[in-house]
């Protein structure tokens, strides 16, 4: 059965053990490290998530402040046993989370295309 969530420019779904999330153009970035990182912990705590996606359709270039976010994410995911972590985002956005964000021992991946990304992180 999946959980959804919802926020201020932000959902996320847990369905079969991935974290599906989406971050939404017009996003108040502020809520990024509020209350969306609330309800990821809140998640994380959950024994039957093993991976996440992330899906990335803001407008606004990321900030040093989101950055820390992204990086803090990627640590918990980690430690909390996360093991894929996929990302779908445009051209520029993909490359630079993934060359400034440490993923720890997750395996990840980046992509434009939600739907490998999910068939991914789920070991399809």
């Amino acid at each position: 059965m999946a959980t959804n969530h919802s926020g201020d420019g932000w959902t996320v779904t847990v369905n079969d053990g991935v974290m599906v999330w989406e971050f939404l153009p017009g996003m108040d970035l502020d809520a990024f490290g509020s209350e969306a990182y609330d309800t990821f912990e809140e998640l994380l705590a959950r024994d039957d998530v093993t991976a996440m996606v992330t899906v990335v359709k803001l407008d606004d270039p990321f900030t040093p402040e989101v950055f820390d976010v992204w990086e803090r994410s990627a640590s918990r995911a980690d430690e909390e046993g996360i093991d894929r972590w996929a990302v779908v985002a445009d051209g520029i956005k993909a490359i630079s989370l993934r060359g400034k964000v440490d993923a720890g021992s997750m395996e990840t991946m980046t992509t434009e295309d939600r739907t490998e990304a999910v068939e991914w992180a789920s070991g399809v």
